[in-house]
């Protein structure tokens, strides 16, 4: 290791998609990153988890990296419930739709644009021990040449289920235990099921999947219908091989594996997602069935949330603001653990089961209930408590068009770095506060393209809601206010709005309002 390594404002510790991505918006806030992962450098080729919801696109899109997803990765207009497929772009034209690409991609092209934007990175070095005081953290890491303390002033535990990070906090992990055991794997098989896979059901072991991955590499993932003796012991070939003839009496051919690995039904959370100086992100914090794909992007989303207020925190906003962010997570989490139980249940074999999944199967063909499920799926219909003014505040902004002076825009290419984001419509006498952190905001008048007719507005999965002429939006896409049309604004109530995600005090903002443009 490179001892004069000793400093850093945030260390990271892991690089998965969780820590990278949080590494990622740590540096567009202008914050010094260390990430320490204690893998080597460059990921084994694994698919793990290819899901990638569509709120997680569109975060991709924020940041300007989507294109580069979309271009790997296989377009999923569709949302899946236990296998059970849903079709709301069939209902509402506008759905944005999720991506499948292999878990190695998506930390390649966040490992590139981290180093891209100045992340350090400490490989095949872990996180071993950690003290705090008043001032930061007393990281002590283990690498190749020893170990190393670094001085930083906050952690954050992106390390994965069995977080060193969250033990040596002594953070309470409670949850469920396993009951049920499922082998997982990247393999090469000589005799592949015609149609490039196969996704089936039988009494043995319920549902089970063999797809195509990638060129030349399948995806298994079955129940085994004994679990094994040790569920920690390294997965083998041969249990592979014996868990496909058991189950469904053939292995295809199995001949290789670049990947082995196992999961259960088993799921847990984190009581507090931070302890003093020290936070958890991703599977750090939450664990459960990857049954629904929810685990990479539940990260993701964490990073996002977090990232911007940990960097807005180090520049000199109040340290209150951290306080938001396990408010607003941790519910999400809660929620999406008790929506993977529902669907792990439902692959489960069983008569019962299969009685279950018919009538899930008739009410998912019901408009309403496909579109409110998909929205809770794809993480679309998330909402922070932040507020009741408007059906726009604590969700979403979508990606819709404006013209402003420059040409043609969208709302994801004005966040691309991060800052907040406020735009003008047309609204009545708006004045946009100036401060000591509004220099980052991105203020803009633009000209809404879409219509708005009889005081309401078609958004995509919004559906219709009242017309607005202006909206604040904080730089993770969520809306903290927005504005009713035709009505003139309340200079204070926008002060208030913007003042808890600015670090800038309501009295200054209101004070220093200046006129936009």
């Amino acid at each position: 290791m490179n001892q004069s390594v000793s400093t850093a404002q945030v260390v990271v510790a892991g690089a998965g998609p969780a820590g990278l991505m949080l590494a990622c918006e740590l540096r567009l806030g202008g914050i010094d990153v260390l990430v320490a992962e204690r893998r080597s450098a460059g990921t084994a080729g694994e698919s793990r988890a290819p899901g990638i919801n569509a709120r997680s696109v569109e975060m991709f899109a924020q940041r300007g990296l989507a294109d580069k997803f979309r271009s790997l990765g296989k377009s999923l207009p569709g949302v899946l419930f236990s296998g059970l497929p849903m079709a709301p772009h069939e209902i509402d034209p506008g759905w944005p739709a999720a991506l499948i690409l292999p878990q190695h991609q998506t930390e390649r092209i966040l490992a590139e644009r981290a180093t891209e934007l100045g992340v350090r990175f400490l490989w095949s070095t872990s996180v071993v021990d950690l003290r705090q005081d008043d001032d930061g953290v007393e990281v002590l890491v283990e690498g190749p040449s020893g170990n190393t303390t670094v001085r930083a002033r906050y952690l954050v535990g992106c390390d994965g289920g069995r977080s060193t990070v969250r033990k040596i906090c002594g953070i309470p992990f409670p949850g469920d235990d396993p009951v049920s055991c499922w082998v997982v794997g990247d393999v090469r098989l000589d005799s592949p099921p015609s149609g490039g896979g196969v996704f089936g059901r039988n009494e043995r072991v319920g549902t089970y999947q063999v797809s195509r991955a990638e060129p030349g590499w399948f995806r298994l993932s079955m129940m085994r219908a004994t679990p094994p003796a040790d569920r920690r012991a390294p997965v083998t070939l041969d249990e592979l091989r014996e868990t496909m003839i058991d189950g469904i009496g053939t292995d295809y051919g199995l001949r290789e594996a670049r990947w082995m690995s196992r999961f259960s039904d088993g799921c847990r959370q984190a009581d507090e997602y931070r302890s003093g100086r020290v936070f958890l992100a991703g599977d750090a914090a939450h664990t459960h069935s990857p049954i629904g794909g929810q685990g990479l992007n539940l990260g993701i989303q964490d990073a996002v949330n977090l990232g911007w207020k940990l960097a807005a925190v180090l520049r000199g906003a109040p340290a209150e603001l951290l306080g938001t962010y396990h408010r607003e997570r941790h519910p999400i989490g809660a929620a999406v653990l008790q929506l993977a139980k529902a669907q792990t249940a439902l692959i489960k074999p069983g008569s019962q089961n299969d009685a279950l999944r018919g009538v899930i199967a008739g009410l998912l063909a019901v408009p309403e209930v496909c579109l409110r499920l998909s929205g809770i799926l794809s993480g679309l219909d998330l909402r922070y408590p932040l507020g009741e003014s408007h059906p726009l505040v604590g969700r979403r902004m979508p990606n819709i068009a404006l013209a402003e002076g420059d040409g043609p825009a969208d709302v994801f290419g004005l966040l691309r770095d991060a800052r907040p984001l406020l735009i003008d419509f047309g609204a009545v006498g708006l004045v946009v506060p100036a401060g000591r952190e509004t220099d980052r905001i991105r203020r803009i008048a633009a000209q809404l393209e879409l219509d708005q007719t009889g005081g309401q507005v078609h958004l995509p999965v919004f559906g219709d809601v009242p017309a607005f002429d202006a909206v604040f939006v904080r730089p993770d896409g969520y809306v903290a206010w927005a504005h009713p049309a035709g009505e003139r604004v309340d200079t204070d109530a926008l002060a208030e709005a913007m003042s808890p995600w600015t670090g800038t005090d309501r009295t200054a903002l209101g004070a220093a309002a200046a006129v936009l443009g």
